[in-house]
């Protein structure tokens, strides 16, 4: 090749990513659906009227928006990176200390609250109540960064990190772990919260299978619930078709997504293996050490071990979307159309716009738990942190 080839090859090469990222950038303005009238949250506001003034992450012209890092411009890279980056360090972005807390059945929950009450001591300040996703915990790089924005100046929340059975270190204590409907180990770790900081206003934030968790609790709970207002990223709100897109026969899901979500679970499942296997429940070992899918897994032992009749009756009675008409606290749901695992499809929007409870925010790009701006800094805490600050000062 020539070189006056070789030149031409890089204009057009640098024209096309020119256009391209022209076409990110268009396209990257953040959209809220909601209902025709949203709840009144004071007496002069509604949800709706808070969110344009108090969240310029997803409503202002220039601020709300997500851009992707140029970097990680796909779905994919969005939603890889964190696990590449933390394949080769976790990075530790926050300080955490432990509280160990027992429920009804003898389980173990463990909180993980920050700043620790060395450098925080107890008072009535308000606390935001975060839940992990799938087999994940206090650890993962999206609770901390989402921790390291609340806990900083000028907010200075109190945040605590509830910590399921068996998961993040969790000793596990009976015979069974979690699952994404277990919203009684949810309630008890609130009630606990709520005992030992009586004056302080709560707010929950749940990340993806820990999103279906406590949109279930705050739809259950209805008028009751303790929470403040609730926030949801990258919610999979149906189980069942979340499963499906994730066993699609694509390159992607063969050999990316469905191996590390799947060894996930398992890795929790043996390390916890002998004390399951102590409960009165049987287990099928030989089906156990052949699964390669998820609903298998949920098959095999998460149905068994809460007594469901299978995964279908499992993700029947625990995905979230059906308990969403019912929620009456303010509630924001971040998420992102290419979401590989938590497809655009299965977004209950007509629900979004029944409920005035209920406001969708909806971007372009992100992933499923990416929003990666740069290689160092993502998105999703600003609107995160805008939404509980409003909550925060504005709800009685």
């Amino acid at each position: 090749m020539t070189s006056s080839s070789l030149v031409a090859s890089g204009i057009i090469a640098a024209g096309t990513i020119a256009v391209l990222r022209k076409h990110t950038m268009d396209n990257s303005q953040v959209k809220l659906v909601h209902a025709p009238q949203t709840a009144r949250v004071d007496d002069d506001l509604s949800l709706l009227d808070l969110i344009a003034a108090e969240c310029p992450s997803l409503v202002d012209p220039e601020k709300g928006r997500f851009v992707p890092s140029g970097l990680l411009p796909t779905s994919d890279m969005q939603t890889c990176f964190n696990a590449v980056r933390e394949r080769f360090k976790r990075p530790r972005i926050v300080e955490y200390e432990r509280e160990l807390i027992s429920t009804e059945d003898g389980g173990t929950i463990g909180l993980d609250w920050s700043p620790p009450f060395a450098q925080m001591p107890a008072d009535d300040r308000p606390i935001v109540v975060l839940s992990h996703g799938l087999s994940g915990g206090s650890q993962e790089t999206y609770v901390q960064l989402t921790v390291q924005q609340l806990t900083a100046e000028p907010h200075c929340f109190r945040t605590v990190v509830v910590n399921y059975r068996g998961c993040a270190g969790v000793k596990l204590t009976t015979h069974v772990l979690y699952n994404g409907g277990l919203t009684s180990d949810y309630g008890c770790a609130l009630d606990h919260i709520r005992q030992r900081f009586p004056e302080s206003p709560l707010i929950g934030i749940g990340y993806s299978l820990g999103a279906n968790l406590i949109t279930k609790y705050v739809g259950e709970q209805g008028d009751a619930c303790p929470l403040r207002a609730a926030i949801s990223v990258c919610n999979p709100y149906d189980l069942s078709a979340s499963s499906d897109a994730i066993d699609m026969p694509t390159f992607r899901n063969k050999h990316v997504y469905a191996p590390a979500m799947l060894m996930g679970l398992m890795q929790l499942y043996r390390r916890h293996k002998k004390v399951i296997e102590s409960g009165p429940i049987e287990f099928d070992a030989v089906a156990i050490s052949k699964i390669k899918r998820i609903r298998e897994f949920d098959d095999l032992i998460t149905s068994r071990a809460f007594g469901y009749e299978d995964s279908a009756d499992y993700y029947g009675k625990c995905s979230c979307a059906q308990f969403m008409p019912n929620i009456r606290i303010p509630f924001l749901a971040l998420s992102s159309l290419d979401d590989p695992v938590c497809p655009e499809r299965i977004i209950p929007r007509d629900t979004f716009r029944s409920n005035p409870y209920l406001v969708l925010a909806l971007t372009q790009y992100g992933g499923h738990l990416g929003y990666h701006e740069s290689m160092s800094s993502s998105w999703y805490p600003r609107p995160i942190t805008e939404f509980c600050a409003a909550m925060f000062d504005r709800l009685p």
